[in-house]
């Protein structure tokens, strides 16, 4: 059985490249042929390259609609292979709410042999705008191998620090946890906060974000850190106390699933995340973190004291993410591919 997988980000060290890189993986370790074909960035010399390429393959499968999408419908009416899509996030939704790409976005989901979306939460909104398809879920996985120390107990700095990662930008929602930090330091006065992403995506919004630092009176126990190395990412993960993403919904530009939650579960991170998304799948609220609605900082606030000062609810929550991580392993995550592809050949 031969696979080609059309991709676009999968040397990105943002979540949709690690996600890339982990179902690479997955595929390869199911022992499937597999030809990968990454996105140049010109659009119909790639569609000619992906036909030629298709007329291989048993399976083309494309991870998000916009270009991939389209390339992959083009190339598997032209050939015998089946058509999967992969949708993760917002290029699997924004293609369905712009005029241009509206259309032929409803048009190459329909013809998809089969949908498979990263969280059900991007199940169910393509299935709201694209009424008639099915779309399964599978989850997102994590090489728990490239975690080192993750099954020893975690040993806290004395300090107590919460960490965001991934980029700075409106989306994360860093204004809502940095309000919600300085609310929390009223009943944890010691606490500190490390956001470690890239401060480029929205440098206005990264000014926007230090200025109400200051404002509330916390920029010296706010720290930004960009360029961060994974063995150094993964020190943060070993030493925190607290993981935080306060995500929002900005138009079709949402939180997938949040591969960062699984991360930090690698570690025993206990997490708060926000309602109304993809991390809905990534946390399971009250067993490994707790979720909370969108641009809340007060109830952010609570969900940060509420773990932080019951030691008891923050080992459980730690021990519970742990094995959650777990069963996001990559085997696992095989074990699902396997299937499904075996199922769209009926073999």
């Amino acid at each position: 059985m031969k696979i080609l997988l059309l991709v676009r980000d999968r040397q990105s060290k943002a979540g949709s490249g690690r996600n890339a890189a982990n179902m690479i993986q997955a595929i390869a370790n199911a022992g499937f042929e597999l030809d990968i074909l990454d996105y140049d960035g010109h659009f119909f010399s790639y569609v000619l390259r992906a036909c030629r390429a298709a007329a291989k393959a048993d399976i083309v499968q494309v991870v998000d609609m916009n270009p991939l999408g389209f390339a992959g419908y083009v190339a598997t009416r032209l050939t015998h292979a089946k058509f999967l899509i992969v949708a993760q996030a917002g290029y699997a939704l924004a293609p369905l709410e712009h005029l241009k790409t509206k259309l032929l976005s409803k048009l190459a989901y329909r013809a998809a042999d089969r949908i498979v979306a990263g969280s059900s939460f991007v199940a169910k909104e393509i299935e709201r705008r694209v009424p008639g398809v099915h779309v399964e879920v599978i989850d997102p996985g994590i090489d728990m191998a490239k975690f080192h120390g993750a099954g020893t107990p975690r040993i806290p700095d004395a300090v107590p620090f919460m960490i965001s990662v991934g980029a700075v930008k409106a989306r994360k929602g860093h204004d809502v946890s940095v309000r919600a930090f300085a609310l929390a330091k009223k009943t944890i006065p010691n606490l500190r906060y490390i956001i470690i992403g890239s401060q480029t995506d929205e440098s206005r919004f990264f000014a926007s974000v230090r200025s109400l630092a200051q404002e509330f009176g916390v920029e010296d126990d706010v720290e930004f850190l960009a360029g961060v190395s994974d063995e150094a990412l993964n020190d943060f993960y070993s030493r925190a106390s607290l993981f935080i993403l306060a995500s929002s919904n900005i138009g079709s530009h949402i939180e997938g699933f949040g591969m960062v939650f699984l991360e930090a579960a690698a570690y025993g991170l206990p997490s708060v995340g926000t309602l109304g998304n993809g991390i809905e799948g990534a946390v399971e609220d009250g067993h490994t973190g707790i979720l909370v609605p969108q641009n809340n900082p007060e109830a952010t606030a609570q969900a940060i004291v509420k773990i932080l000062c019951d030691k008891e609810l923050a080992r459980k929550m730690g021990e519970r993410a742990r094995a959650f991580a777990n069963e996001h392993d990559i085997p696992h995550l095989t074990k699902l591919y396997a299937q499904l592809y075996h199922g769209m050949l009926g073999r």
